[in-house]
């Protein structure tokens, strides 16, 4: 039978980008509305993707990254398990970001194999970079990834009986501590966005783009994201 999910916090409250990003924050005049003098503060917000919203992460990331992803990889994005880790970031009313991740690892009990959250792609429009935007969009999926809730219980479906075992809410996936990122050789820019995160350089990974020049990667790993929040192993 199948199941049926409630989906709740799909648009978070107002970031403050102002404590997150400690002075680096920026604010612009959108739509030239504000007085002359007056800065504008526009609401950040995080929203879940859907299939409702998938078009708007294409765009996104085909006007950022120079891949060309797969239809497999936004259905694979837009899993249910994703939803605490994976989304669109709008500055005022407008989409002007993403973050996409999967978990590897997740059942792993080879302590060379620990669960692991991977960054597969982070992405933010030109005219609004510098304004913290990716440092939330990567913090945000840090902190979840660290700090799983539980899952809904399903709606019960009122066709057909159910029993009290399909109504009852799934465990919530283990505490994640461990991130990775792959950036292309050469940009030194992203490499240094995540170094500032806490990330370092374990390897060279040769060919790993296809279509891509430099076709190499670095392979950049966090093992602590507990530290990089600045929290302990209970979250305070």
């Amino acid at each position: 039978m199948a199941v049926v999910y409630t989906t709740t916090g799909t648009v978070s409250s107002p970031l403050d980008l102002d404590h997150q990003v400690k002075g680096e924050y920026q604010q612009i005049q959108l739509n030239g509305n504000s007085k002359k003098g007056m800065k504008l503060k526009p609401k950040v917000t995080l929203t879940s993707l859907t299939v409702n919203n998938s078009g708007t992460l294409r765009k996104i990331n085909s006007v950022v990254i120079p891949i060309v992803y797969s239809d497999k990889f936004y259905k694979d994005v837009l899993s249910s398990d994703l939803e605490e880790v994976n989304k669109l970031i709008y500055y005022g009313d407008i989409p002007v970001g993403a973050c996409c991740c999967r978990f590897d690892n997740l059942n792993s009990t080879n302590g060379e194999k620990p669960p692991t959250l991977v960054i597969l792609t982070l992405a933010v429009l030109a005219p609004y970079r510098s304004l913290g935007l990716g440092r939330a969009l990567l913090l945000h999926a840090l902190k979840e990834a660290l700090h799983p809730t539980t899952p809904p219980p399903p709606i019960p479906n009122k066709d057909k009986p159910t029993t009290r075992g399909q109504v009852a809410p799934s465990p919530p996936r283990k505490s994640v501590k461990r991130a990775l990122v792959h950036v292309q050789e050469g940009n030194e820019g992203a490499k240094r966005f995540y170094e500032r995160l806490g990330f370092k350089e374990i390897e060279r990974v040769e060919n790993f783009y296809s279509k891509l020049e430099p076709r190499h990667a670095i392979l950049m790993v966090l093992d602590d994201i507990v530290s990089t929040l600045g929290e302990t192993l209970n979250g305070s």
